[in-house]
């Protein structure tokens, strides 16, 4: 007999939006002119549908999550110790991704190619941190897995098409910045950065 609780119909509409939403981004990938993502315009079926299924799959997946609280049988501290601080970082980078990047340019405007702030040390670092967002609310709810698979998959997807839009805007400015910018993240400038900023805040020593 199908289980129709509120978790399993949640879960099911999650997958179901995620893997349509995967199809037809890797479509969009292989077989242009076809193109789901960047959206040509508000109110586009196109638009309509990508932001429906994208919202859609990630709200479903924050919905089980909380529905399917660490059925995964983990140790209740690892909720508390790696997965909300997982979820609540990448949220944070998200959330301060988008005032580097502008809302016009977050919903497929071309207000300037945007190379300060996290968009030094990524490309993506909304994509890179809704991934780890994602992997933290897998650690909490063991059915939240498949989801944030499909959505992670979904956000890899998004980097890949957005690239030859954006070349096609912005041209070899664009190509010069992703010969210097990782797609996703660039660990060694980041480092560099992080242990610059540490240098910076040690007390200077004074000679007598």
């Amino acid at each position: 007999m199908i289980d129709l609780s509120l978790t399993n119909l949640v879960f099911a509409a999650g997958l179901i939006a995620g893997a349509t939403l995967d199809f037809l981004l890797l479509r969009t990938l292989l077989a242009p002119p076809f193109r789901i993502w960047p959206t040509p315009e508000p109110g586009s079926w196109q638009s309509l549908t990508f932001w429906g299924l994208f919202r859609g799959g990630m709200v479903a997946a924050f919905i089980v999550a909380v529905l399917d609280w660490n059925s995964a049988g983990l140790l209740d501290a690892s909720r508390y110790l790696i997965g909300l601080p997982l979820f609540l970082v990448g949220f944070g980078i998200t959330v301060f991704g988008y005032f580097n990047l502008g809302l016009g340019n977050t919903y497929c405007g071309a207000d300037g190619l945007v190379r300060h702030g996290l968009y030094r040390f990524s490309r993506n670092p909304q994509y890179a941190s809704s991934i780890a967002r994602l992997m933290g609310l897998a650690i909490c709810a063991w059915l939240v897995i498949p989801l944030a698979v499909l959505m992670s998959g979904a956000y890899v997807l998004m980097a890949l098409v957005e690239e030859a839009w954006l070349e096609q805007r912005y041209g070899a400015s664009y190509r010069e910045y992703c010969s210097r910018a990782a797609r996703f993240l660039d660990v060694a400038e980041l480092a560099h950065a992080v242990n610059a900023l540490i240098e910076r805040k040690k007390p200077s020593r004074q000679t007598s």
